[in-house]
């Protein structure tokens, strides 16, 4: 049996940089193994030609992407699909394809046993194509599209948006003339919309959306296809672990304003800060001052508005790797016991520069503060 491959895109949708990148493809399923499928039109992925009008979300979860682990600035540039032609038409559509990572490894079923679509991703293809199904006539044939690379972050699932218009209702073929490859029972990762009248893109801007139902026109039990996922990726070191930063306040003589200090855990890490402060009309943060890179001063964030509530957002660096964010929230008081907005105190403990213990502050003092709630904070007093 000859195989052919339709190329669907152009040549300039396939140059790219060539900077220490690679070129590497994820199976889902195989050739050697599908099967095709002739039944229900609704159930067909990616496309069917009997309807004018079809969708399709197919859920790549990272099980089936484990490939791609390890792998530095992993970007999706091409999906390929195999069916098999029993048809003499022309067929014409217009394919939008939307791409997006998702937490999710199934679809939602909302509260009355329904099941959600996805609302779509970013567009990353838009395209009118044309399929001279003569010439390929009792053939395998795959359709294969490029795009411009999607950044895809190992560990996601890939959530594949593909919408298929007719120019006109009458461009549709028998719908045996159409048989699609499968993955032979990895089920419940695909969803399908079909109509002979309404774009999926105009029904997901309707009131039924998110809804699929038989009633309409959508498969709900759907095999992925069989699937090729091209992708491009850099070699590279194993990514440098960033330890977060760490926050301290202090005050001066317990009463003229309040200063934080950011310290990295990490040897050789720099530090972004942004400054946001509680509206408490709004009843929300609105920043203050944006990411700036922080310095090496003591104390160089300094707040004196007395009874302002104040967050401190931050991060750590080392060229592109970086740690989590994390966040320090205190409210600019005039006593020590106020500055972490309202928590009871259970213990106190003071310490000079040198770690040693004492009774109580004096001079430069690392006061540790311990809560009812178990956490601690470190504050530096002058007395």
């Amino acid at each position: 049996m000859k195989k052919f491959y339709m190329i669907l895109a152009a040549i300039a949708a396939m140059t790219f940089t060539v900077q220490a990148q690679n070129y590497a493809e994820v199976k889902v399923g195989s050739m050697d193994d599908a099967t095709t499928y002739n039944g229900s039109y609704f159930d067909m992925a990616p496309t069917n030609f009997y309807l004018a009008h079809t969708g399709v979300q197919m859920l790549y979860t990272p099980d089936l992407l484990a490939d791609m682990n390890g792998k530095q600035n992993v970007r999706i540039k091409a999906l390929n699909f195999w069916f098999h032609c029993e048809t003499f038409e022309d067929i014409i559509r217009d394919v939008k394809i939307y791409l997006q990572l998702v937490d999710d490894t199934q679809f939602a079923i909302n509260d009355e046993g329904v099941k959600q679509f996805f609302t779509f991703g970013e567009p990353v293809k838009e395209m009118t194509i044309s399929y001279d199904m003569l010439s390929y006539y009792g053939d395998d044939v795959c359709f294969n599209f490029d795009f411009e690379p999607f950044t895809y972050t190992p560990g996601k699932s890939l959530l594949v948006t593909m919408v298929f218009d007719a120019q006109d209702d009458d461009n549709c073929t028998m719908g045996s003339d159409y048989a699609p490859f499968y993955t032979s029972g990895i089920r419940n990762k695909a969803m399908t919309y079909t109509n002979n009248w309404t774009s999926f893109v105009d029904y997901a801007m309707g009131n039924d959306f998110p809804d699929a139902t038989a009633m309409l026109g959508c498969g709900t039990n759907v095999e992925l296809p069989v699937t090729t996922i091209g992708y491009n990726y850099e070699e590279g070191t194993t990514p440098v672990t960033v330890g977060a930063p760490v926050f301290s306040g202090y005050t001066i003589d317990g009463v003229t304003g309040y200063g934080v200090d950011i310290t990295p855990t990490t040897e050789g890490s720099e530090i972004m800060y942004r400054v946001l402060v509680w509206d408490a009309v709004a009843e929300e943060w609105v920043l203050r001052t944006d990411w700036t890179l922080y310095g090496d001063t003591e104390g160089e964030i300094w707040f004196e508005n007395n009874g302002e509530k104040v967050r401190i957002e931050a991060y750590a660096f080392i060229g592109d790797n970086r740690s989590d964010d994390v966040a320090y929230e205190f409210t600019v008081a005039t006593a020590l016991n106020e500055l972490m907005g309202g928590k009871t105190v259970a213990s106190t403990r003071y310490f000079n520069v040198a770690g040693q213990e004492m009774k109580q502050a004096e001079g430069l003092t690392i006061v540790v503060t311990t809560y009812t709630d178990g956490t601690t904070s470190a504050a530096k007093v002058v007395k």
